[in-house]
């Protein structure tokens, strides 16, 4: 079968999930090419790519000349189907289907644009007029999750939702982050793992600081990552008096060994669908403190995996990390729940479940793989 996979951005969630995407099917025998800015780093397989120019903003002129080169691309390479991969490629790739009417496009939001970290009600109705107005064009909406499958109902796609859950392999043995050790000599270290973007929530972690220091005055807060609100955020620390306790520790190449020095993982995100990061830490059996957002609350069971709090609400973050530094006892228990639980999102799962829904709707359009 051929895919294309049309996807923007090519980091993050995003471009994890394209690598394992693109990787496991051209692993199984399909033919995949990659049609973004540029190919994610970690793709691995036999897989093409041909470049196309995805902005992040809206940009008119740009954007109309993408969706006349992704539908000349679409006509050359043929595919039995079009998969789409947020909300930018999305709503190019299905502009895109009028070129080529009788190739199914599937779109995958990654978490819906209406439904993210938007202070402005005008920005997010008109990221739900524009969803609505794009349903039509959509043969299915994969969602990562139930919570995202309720959205893509919403906006017009009921009866075209199907839900496959992101997925992970087994966690390699290794050594944890050298950075992360030498921060544990000074205390219990609760640790982020994410870019310093907006709609992260590291705002409300470095806020629940100065009451979590209050309990436990030698916590390390380690936040790994960066991103453009790395100084509005060391600035924060620092006029909140903590920042002698909050460490800024760039960008991981191996993100499971930053996980492997936490003591206790968090994801304080105002936004989310499903993101890899909190299977990652589940199969480290790393004890959880996350928002309950999104499909967060799908992967953990709050209490017994993991403890879920509301998005931007620094007190009860600050008391459910502080309860776990408590109780070392229950923390150890979540975590070992958590490892227990994450072996029901896998990888090979995924990959298996996306091809055959490949085929059913290649086959529903007439356009079966031989």
């Amino acid at each position: 079968m051929r895919v294309l996979l049309c996807h923007q951005p090519i980091d993050g969630g995003v471009g994890r999930h394209i690598c394992d995407l693109a990787d496991g099917l051209a692993a199984a025998g399909h033919e995949v090419t990659l049609c973004s800015p540029a190919p994610p780093a970690g793709v691995a397989g036999e897989v093409a790519h041909v470049p196309l120019d995805l902005r992040r903003a809206a940009s008119p002129r740009a954007d109309l000349a993408s969706v006349a080169r992704l539908a000349a691309i679409v006509r050359e390479l043929r595919p039995h189907v079009v998969h789409a991969h947020s909300s930018k490629a999305g709503a190019l790739a299905r502009l895109a289907r009028f070129g080529s009417p009788r190739v199914p496009v599937l779109y995958s939001p990654h978490g819906y644009a209406f439904a993210g970290y938007f202070t402005r009600s005008a920005e997010r109705v008109a990221y739900r007029l524009i969803e609505r107005g794009l349903a039509p064009l959509t043969t299915r909406v994969v969602c990562v999750c139930e919570a995202e499958a309720r959205l893509a109902r919403a906006v017009g796609s009921d009866g075209r939702v199907a839900v496959i859950y992101n997925g992970i392999g087994p966690a390699p043995e290794g050594p944890a982050d050298t950075r992360l050790v030498e921060l544990a000599r000074r205390g219990p270290v609760i640790g982020a793992l994410t870019l310093l973007r907006p709609g992260k929530g590291l705002e409300t972690l470095i806020a629940a600081a100065p009451r979590l220091l209050a309990r436990h005055r030698d916590a390390q807060l380690a936040i790994v990552g960066d991103g453009p609100d790395l100084d509005a955020l060391s600035r924060q620390a620092s006029t909140l008096g903590v920042a002698g306790s909050v460490t800024f520790l760039g960008p991981s190449r191996d993100p499971l060994g930053a996980l492997r020095g936490m003591d206790v993982f968090v994801h304080p995100s105002w936004a989310e669908s499903f993101p890899y990061v909190i299977l990652e830490a589940m199969s480290l059996a790393r004890p959880i403190v996350a928002s309950d957002v999104g499909g967060i609350g799908e992967a953990l069971v709050a209490g017994r995996s993991g403890l879920l709090t509301p998005p931007r609400d620094e007190r009860a973050l600050a008391e459910a990390l502080a309860g776990l530094l408590d109780d070392p006892a229950r923390a150890r228990s979540l975590g070992q729940e958590a490892l227990r639980r994450s072996q029901q999102f896998s990888r090979r799962g995924m990959v298996e479940r996306m091809a055959d829904l490949y085929e059913d709707v290649a086959a529903r359009a007439g356009r079966r793989s031989p």
